[in-house]
């Protein structure tokens, strides 16, 4: 039996401004991770991830918008993969 069509995401899209890190942790069970960003560790869920998250390991590095949070300090969105350096 075909699944029903997906509800649109209701999650608001905030611009913030584009920064590269490396995944320091993830917590797979949770669906969350950090990111060692230049100015400090950054949260990220699954949800804010740019393809699979089960792509992502340790290590990998990563671009995403940093969204200031005065609350919850900062979180990453648009977590995707870094693309590869070309070599010669």
């Amino acid at each position: 039996m075909p699944r029903p069509p997906r509800a649109a995401s209701n999650k608001p899209s905030y611009s913030g401004a584009t920064t590269q890190g490396r995944i320091k942790t993830i917590v797979r069970g949770q669906g969350t991770g950090i990111i060692s960003a230049p100015d400090g560790d950054v949260f990220f869920h699954k949800s804010d991830v740019q393809g699979s998250f089960l792509d992502l390991a340790v290590g990998d590095k990563v671009v995403f918008e940093l969204l200031p949070d005065s609350i919850s300090g900062p979180r990453a969105q648009k977590v995707r993969l870094a693309p590869a350096k070309k070599t010669k």
